[in-house]
């Protein structure tokens, strides 16, 4: 049993200097290969604990936090309905104590722990659970809040037996359970739910009944939060069940990439997220530690096909470029140790995971075979040719990840050795703001969170992934989430995964979805299945 906190705790202070992907999970926390992190001993109480992050967070409404700036600091704000215990492989009891569903997968009860209450000190109990699912499964009109994607078969919910809540579906969703552990599911008081949007976007209006409390805050510059000393409902296989141990966090904004293991190294910070591999050793070797948090939660780093140009609208070709990739060449040439190299659409860990390693090999003698049967030959340039048309696609990315651009590079090099021209446009985010909703720029490099299936990214019209439905794979993922039983589940995943990767190649997967953090040496901290940092159990090594 851990010390008991005297006195007040002080401040909590997240800075967020200058101007620029969630949900709760067990302990993903990996080291990579740079530096083994060895058993830190017992939690010491106190001190201030300071957390660099990449982009700034202008929108804290909670249904916006599919961004890991926003998810990493309201994963600390926001409890939720269950947890994902990544070591037990199962959700575990959270806000809700016990949950259970019906053979169907339509009916859900919650029965909600006693004693939790919001940071205003109201209740959070089943009334304030229900009021949190209907905006979640409904959105909120009033103030222009559109529903939670992970509850798009929601009907109702209503309060039974005083402490309980059942959830009704329209449909069968084997993955609504899973959701409810999500940062996008994470409950706020009835008085936060009347709010207008921007009162909800805004961290100050944000009341939840997480172990950090809003205080005050400068407008890109910092937030300040103070942390809870009645705190005392936490995940229950936590191994922090009470209050937090620090007594101050600082999140800075910090988008320098070259800057980021020199002021972990220097002190300046504790922990960095967003460490790029060439400064992975540089840190471990200077006493600091390297995190790798797996991103379970999420789907591997892919680029999704759009094949609104047509170039990409035979089959033969999607599945010749899926297999003119030599990942293992991206890992020794553009990644670390840190980084695993994708068998699927889902992270290995991740529940359903089938390995399809050895379909995806490297072969570019059979990719120059489908390009040859699907019509497309070398032109004078080398780049092949085909009714006029050049075989010239583009990708698109974020500039989020550290390593997306080199690992672009190095594609559009193994494709042009098959007659293929790549524009890199990674990371150029003025590039993807049009190409997000563009179908005619043929690739979009991304990870999203995916709960159990992948319907909810793949099967609705208006997805940012394919941007196209497609029939037969929309059956599918309807039969996925309507299975009964785990058994059932787990093979419909499986086809879901063959189908997308192999079957129809509409995914060209990369690397297993990762944050690679670095820490000073004084820093411990865990994470969880959405790679966020859990501070409610983070502490300082003294000395």
């Amino acid at each position: 049993m851990r010390t008991a906190h005297f006195g007040l705790k002080t401040t909590a202070i997240l800075a967020v200097l200058g101007l620029s992907l969630t949900a709760c999970g067990g302990n993903a926390n990996k080291t990579g290969a740079a530096q083994a992190v060895a058993d830190p001993g017992t939690p010491v109480e106190g001190g201030t604990f300071t957390f660099a992050e990449v982009t700034p967070i202008n929108n804290w409404q909670t249904q916006a936090a599919r961004f890991y700036e926003k998810a990493n600091v309201l994963n600390s704000v926001l409890d939720r309905l269950t947890y994902y215990d990544v070591e037990a492989g199962k959700l575990v009891g959270w806000i809700a104590s016990e949950f259970e569903a019906n053979e169907d997968q339509t009916e859900f009860t919650f029965t909600i722990r006693d004693g939790v209450t919001f940071s205003d000190g109201s209740k959070l109990d089943a009334e304030a659970v229900k009021l949190n699912l209907d905006a979640l499964g409904k959105g909120i009109k009033s103030a222009q809040i559109a529903p939670n994607v992970d509850f798009a078969a929601y009907k109702s919910a209503e309060v039974v037996g005083g402490n309980k809540v059942k959830v009704t579906l329209k449909r069968p969703d084997a993955n609504f359970l899973r959701s409810t552990s999500s940062v996008t599911a994470g409950l706020v008081s009835p008085k936060t739910l009347e709010l207008d949007n921007a009162a909800q976007s805004s961290i100050s209006k944000i009341v939840g009944s997480g172990p950090f409390v809003f205080e005050s805050e400068k407008p890109d510059e910092e937030v300040v939060f103070s942390s809870r000393d009645d705190y005392a409902w936490a995940p229950e296989t936590a191994p922090n069940q009470g209050d937090a141990y620090l007594d101050t966090l600082v999140i800075k904004y910090l988008p320098e990439v070259a800057s980021r293991a020199g002021a972990a190294q220097s002190g300046q910070v504790d922990l960095v997220r967003g460490l790029q591999p060439v400064d992975e050793q540089v840190l471990a070797s200077s006493g600091g530690k390297v995190y790798a948090a797996e991103g379970v939660d999420l789907t591997t780093n892919h680029a999704a096909v759009r094949i609104g140009s047509g170039k990409l609208g035979d089959v033969k070709v999607r599945q010749a470029l899926q297999v003119a990739i030599d990942r293992q060449a991206i890992k020794d040439t553009v990644l670390s140790d840190s980084y695993v190299i994708s068998g699927s659409i889902l992270n290995h860990k991740a529940p359903g995971f089938v390995d399809l390693s050895a379909e995806l090999a490297y072969n570019p003698e059979k990719a120059k075979q489908l390009l040859d049967e699907a019509g497309w030959k070398p032109g004078a340039d080398g780049i092949r040719e085909k009714d006029g048309k050049k075989l010239e696609v583009t990708a698109s990315t974020s500039n989020n990840s550290v390593v997306i651009k080199p690992a672009f590079e190095l594609i559009e090099q193994q494709w042009r050795e098959i007659g293929v021209q790549l524009i890199n446009r990674a990371a150029d985010n003025t590039f993807l703001t049009n190409a997000l909703v563009d179908d005619k720029v043929e690739f979009f490099g991304t990870r999203q969170f995916a709960y159990g299936g992948l319907g909810p990214v793949y099967a609705p019209a208006n997805n940012n992934q394919t941007l196209r439905a497609d029939p037969e794979l929309n059956k599918l993922f309807t039969k996925e989430q309507s299975a009964t039983t785990d058994e059932e589940h787990l093979k419909l995943v499986e086809e879901e995964q063959r189908a997308l990767v192999l079957d129809k190649a509409l995914t060209l997967v990369l690397w297993d979805e990762v944050q690679v953090y670095g820490a000073n040496s004084s820093a411990n901290v865990e994470f969880t299945s959405g790679t966020a940092p859990i501070f409610q159990g983070a502490w300082k090594s003294e000395g």
